[in-house]
Order: structure tokens, then C-alpha cells, then sequence
């Protein structure tokens, strides 16, 4: 389970590092260089299409910015994007920027800028701009992404996923590479390769008086032991902590304030799925399903083993998010209706069965097993690692019950098609397709509105878990809290989306 969590802290600079003016009329203090340790790296913290990962992210939004951001709920807000008007029929995405920012070399931030990126993304061969047929510039701060066809989904693809380099820059990527020249408020100094980024403030930075901070550093240090030692040792002022329990013994620190992320944005969900593809496996019949989930007590196991990490949930998203459905029943613990629907489906007796997981979820997977087998589930734990793991979901050839991982983002169609279309590359060939879902995924892919896009999302998620049950049983979401000192003010770090930051708003109040 600790591949999956992530937990950051932030901690006091020595004063040797820290210097501070005078507080703005604002009462905003500037000046200071901020730490950050983590155990992830980045290939490349300049050349943005080659960032793949949510792990990048956290480099990317320290130099670069995106047309579309998030906020506390997980609705798509403005961020080089003023606002932007969308057409189906065409089907098309016009874009209206903001004006008169530049990027770090000066260069204009306009609409042939947007042009030049997307068509570097799409030599790259990223799926996001896939959907890109055409970029017309209309003028300056206008542009019209006409696109194959109408999808839902690629606002969010194209708005939150590319990050916008400038294109003097562009022509000498290799440079690029171990550089940055964005629009974000800090620009790269200095790369080391698997050790550590620097960066010092954008003067040109557009908005008025950012960034408060003169620079930031991100340190890569992977044994989680050692990171945690410097993070109490005062030689951090930010610690991204992915060893639960390491963390949970940081978290008893009365020192440190608590803050989380309630959307879900870019947290990662945790379940128990079973193969119900094989129609000789007991979990083809939905009653079964169903009576596995009914057997599982999701609120005990994320009290025992979650240290207050871990969400429950009954839905794919968090309890605040915007995709998340009230109307959704879920399956609370009950074994004595688990016991009646495996007898109803002719299972009065129980059967064997196998759970699959790797080493890091071992514990709580074998908790699970030992509800499933109170009302008759027997079942066998099979620990493989992670590469075994991969080619079992993606080929569908698990056997009886498998852990699911599933990204939360308040893109149904984008997110949860990657496991339940025919063809995904998640889960789906273990899976069944039932024709009503399906036809469901399509109509969220075209919705015209947000609105209407957010209620047939709400139906998906009655749909797959109450009807059918075909996720089986959601466990929980994995929070990334954040533990900080209190003079570390305005960060946003894992608020709005775990693996990103408002940076340009942060300030020491010391």
C-alpha cells in the first residue's frame, strides 16, 4: 500500500537560508527559498511534453502553467485561459487568453504560442492532443482548437495536460531539456539529474507582485527514513513522504498543521475487482458480486490500517467531489445479506476463490479476505509483483479477485473508460460490458454542458455499483494530507490536486 500514499510536510529553513522583507500592505512577507524533499525525480524539468507522469507535476507547475486549473471541488477553473466557449456541432474549443503575459524570456504568451505547443505535443505523439485536428488563431488572445470529433474529455486533456513552453525556446530543445522558459513563476537554475531542481524567481511572472518567494529547490531523497530525519532536522521546508508508516509517526507531531485535498483531484482509488469475464467463475453472476461487496467492512479497514489517510468510499470519487452521486446506495457491511445472496445464486455453501495483490497491500487485502471468508468466500492470497501485476489486469487473465487502482478526476469518460470500454488498457478484459453502461460512457463523452456531463456521471456511478457491481468493491481513496509549519502560508500544495501547487501565492510569515 505505500507505493500509493503520499504524505508532505513542511518544515522550518535554516535562518541562514531564510530572509525576509517587510511585510506588503497586504500583510505578505517575501524573500525566502523554499525546500522540498521527495522520493520522485523527473526526467527533464523543462522540456514539457516528455513529462508523463503525475510525479512531473510538481516540477512542472514550479516553471510552467496550463490553460485550465482546478478548484477545491475539482471544477475546471481559468488559469492562461480567461475563459473558453465550446461547440459540439462543430466540434470545436475556442480559447480565450489572458492578456499581456510573457514568458520567462520575454517572449509573448498569445495564441500562436498555444498553436506551436500543441503541435510540439503532438509530435511527441501525446495522447492528450490526439483530438487536435486544427489550431486556428482568430487573433492575439483568441484560438479555435477544431477537433476530429466531439469529446467531453478533451477539455480537460488539452486544458490541465499541456504546459506551455515558449517557442524561442523551443528551438533548441536539447538546451530545453535541462532548462525551463514558461509563463510560471519560477524558472530553472540549476538540473541535476536524480538529485535535486533549482529555481529562482520570473520577474516577468504576470501576475502583479509574484512570486513572494526568491526561489525553490526540489531534492530528490529516496529512502524515506533518511528524507523524514532531514525533514525533522529543519532541513526542509516541505517533505512528500510516500512510506505510510513513517508517516504516521510524523503525524502525531502536534507541531505540524493538517491540510487535505477533498476533491479527490489526482488521488488514487483502492479496490477489490473480480473477474467476472470467465463465465465459470462464481463472480460472473452479480448476486455474487454483490455479495462480495456486502462482506467487506471498507470503515474498519481504513481506521485500522489508514492512520486517517485513507477515504472510504462506495463510488469512483471522493465524498466532495463533483462527480460523486448521493443517490448511490454502495454496499455497507452486512454479512447476513452477503450469506442470503450467495445462497440466492446458488452458492449456499460458499466456494474457494484467490486474491491477487502485490506485497504492499498484502495486509489489507488479507483483512478483506478474512471478512469474504466469514460468509463462505474462501480465499488463497497470491502476492505478485508489479510487473506480474500489470500484464494480469491488462490482459484480464486474473483469477478470482484482484486489488483495482483507479485514478479519481472529475472526467468519467475519460478516467473510468480507460477500465470499462471493450479495448481499455485497465481491467477491461476481465470485465463485463454491459450494454446499457457502455452506451452511458458514450453519452457523457459528448455531453454538451458540464452540467448535463456531471448528471450522467452521476448515473454512471448508480449504474456500475449499484446495478451491477462491476468494480466490485470500492476500499477507499488514498488522501495525501499535507503537514506543514505554520508560517508556510498559501502553498496549495496537494489542496486542489495532490500532485501539483499554487506556488506563486506562498509566503513565509516569519
Amino acid at each position: 500500500m505505500n507505493k500509493f500514499i503520499g504524505v508532505l510536510f513542511f518544515i522550518t529553513l535554516a535562518l541562514t537560508q531564510l530572509v525576509c522583507v517587510p511585510a506588503t500592505a497586504e500583510g505578505i512577507k517575501k524573500g525566502g527559498i523554499l525546500r522540498y524533499a521527495t522520493n520522485n525525480t523527473c526526467t527533464t524539468p523543462g522540456y514539457t511534453p516528455e513529462c508523463t507522469t503525475n510525479a512531473s507535476l510538481i516540477y512542472l507547475t514550479t516553471a510552467y502553467e496550463s490553460l485550465t486549473y482546478y478548484d477545491d471541488s475539482g471544477k475546471v477553473i481559468g488559469k492562461l485561459a480567461a475563459k473558453w466557449e465550446t461547440n459540439p456541432k462543430e466540434p470545436s474549443i475556442t480559447w480565450y487568453l489572458r492578456k499581456n503575459v510573457k514568458f520567462a524570456d520575454g517572449t509573448p504568451f498569445n495564441a500562436d504560442a498555444v498553436k506551436t505547443n500543441i503541435e510540439e505535443y503532438q509530435k511527441c505523439n501525446r495522447n492528450e492532443t490526439k483530438n487536435v485536428a486544427s489550431c486556428k488563431v482568430i487573433n492575439d488572445t483568441t484560438i479555435k482548437m477544431v477537433l476530429k470529433e466531439w469529446s467531453s474529455s478533451t477539455l480537460e486533456s488539452v486544458g490541465f495536460f499541456i504546459y506551455y513552453m515558449s517557442p524561442a525556446a523551443l528551438k533548441d530543445v536539447n538546451k530545453l531539456r535541462n532548462s525551463s522558459c514558461g509563463t510560471g513563476p519560477f524558472q530553472v537554475t540549476e538540473f541535476k539529474s536524480g538529485v535535486s531542481v533549482k529555481y529562482t524567481a520570473n520577474r516577468n511572472y504576470w501576475q502583479p507582485g509574484k512570486p513572494y518567494l526568491d526561489g525553490v529547490e526540489i531534492d530528490t531523497v529516496t529512502e524515506p527514513t533518511t528524507r523524514a530525519s532531514a525533514f525533522q532536522a529543519g532541513e526542509y521546508e516541505i517533505l512528500h513522504m510516500n512510506n505510510l508508516t513513517v508517516a504516521q509517526q510524523l503525524i502525531k507531531d502536534p507541531k505540524f498543521i493538517l491540510e487535505t485535498n477533498k476533491s479527490g483531484q489526482g488521488l488514487v482509488g483502492t479496490g477489490l475487482i473480480p473477474n467476472s469475464s470467465d463465465s465459470s467463475s462464481p463472480f460472473a453472476n452479480v448476486l455474487v458480486r454483490q455479495a462480495m461487496c456486502y462482506a467487506i467492512d471498507s470503515e474498519a479497514l481504513c481506521k485500522a490500517f489508514g492512520y486517517g489517510m485513507l477515504i472510504a468510499t462506495n463510488q469512483w470519487a471522493a465524498p466532495n467531489a463533483v462527480t460523486y452521486s448521493k443517490d448511490v446506495k454502495g454496499y455497507p457491511y452486512n454479512p447476513a445479506k452477503a450469506k442470503q445472496l450467495l445462497a440466492q445464486a446458488g452458492y449456499p455453501n460458499g466456494f474457494s476463490t484467490t486474491v491477487t495483490t502485490d506485497p504492499g497491500n498484502k495486509d489489507i487485502f488479507t483483512a478483506a479476505a478474512n471478512m469474504l471468508s466469514e460468509v463462505g468466500i474462501q480465499c488463497n492470497i497470491n502476492l505478485v509483483d508489479e510487473s506480474t501485476q500489470v500484464k494480469l489486469y491488462s490482459t484480464g487473465t486474473w483469477k478470482g479477485i484482484m486489488g483495482h487502482f483507479h485514478s479519481i478526476s472529475p472526467d468519467l469518460g475519460l478516467y473510468m473508460g480507460r477500465h470499462l470500454d471493450k479495448d481499455a488498457a485497465f481491467y477491461a478484459a476481465g470485465i463485463q460490458h454491459p450494454q446499457d453502461a457502455l452506451a452511458l460512457l458514450g453519452k457523457i463523452r459528448i455531453a454538451p454542458t458540464e452540467t448535463v456531463k456531471e448528471d450522467l456521471e452521476h448515473q454512471m456511478q448508480t449504474l456500475i455499483y449499484d446495478k451491477y457491481a462491476l468494480f466490485g468493491k470500492p476500499l477507499f481513496i488514498q488522501n495525501e494530507p499535507v503537514f506543514k509549519y505554520s508560517y508556510v502560508m498559501d502553498d496549495g500544495r496537494g489542496v486542489d490536486h495532490v500532485a501539483t501547487w499554487n506556488i506563486e501565492n506562498c509566503w513565509l510569515n516569519k
